[in-house]
């Protein structure tokens, strides 16, 4: 797995998740889709996923667009979400799995900042992207959930293997 931080607006990052062993790849949270798609042909891969942590426009603004850019794309969201989220196509819940190329990650619900919140976990690559559950700094801003609802889910994040990468 090959994880490519990509920046956007001016203080954000999409991030490129690479199987190099066969050069597909997805995108976490692509709010600009310029500089993805730039990443994307620079680093020679397919773009087969999008996967929206949640639905602020910060993080799924280049849905469209990239859809466009990029046929047969599959965008993941949380149930939840809808109606919120651009282009979506896959609706899951805690449990659901995506593929990019041979990688599979598992979808964790962590409802709080929004009530879609997710977080996607790559076990066997020791990686999960949090997306505004967690900052470098803290935790995100509760939005749409309650001061208990942010404890469980950092109960349920750090209940993950200590050498877990932590992309948030």
């Amino acid at each position: 797995m090959k994880i490519l931080p990509i920046p956007v607006l001016t203080d954000n990052y999409a991030y490129l998740i690479i199987d190099e062993a066969t050069n597909e790849a997805g995108v976490v949270d692509p709010s600009e889709a310029k500089p993805v798609a730039a990443a994307v042909k620079r680093e020679g891969v397919k773009l087969t996923s999008i996967i929206n942590t949640h639905h602020h426009w910060d993080h799924v603004g280049g849905n469209e667009e990239l859809v466009k850019e990029f046929p047969d794309l599959k965008v993941y969201g949380h149930k939840r979400d809808k109606d919120r989220t651009p282009g979506i196509t896959n609706l899951v819940d805690e449990g659901d799995s995506v593929k990019i190329g041979g990688l599979e990650g598992h979808f964790l619900f962590i409802p709080c900042h929004t009530n879609g919140h997710v977080a996607l976990h790559f076990p066997k690559e020791k990686a999960v992207f949090t997306g505004d559950t967690l900052f470098v700094a803290g935790c995100g801003r509760l939005f749409e959930g309650t001061a208990t609802d942010m404890h469980n889910n950092m109960v349920k994040l750090m209940s993950l293997p200590n050498d877990t990468r932590i992309y948030c």
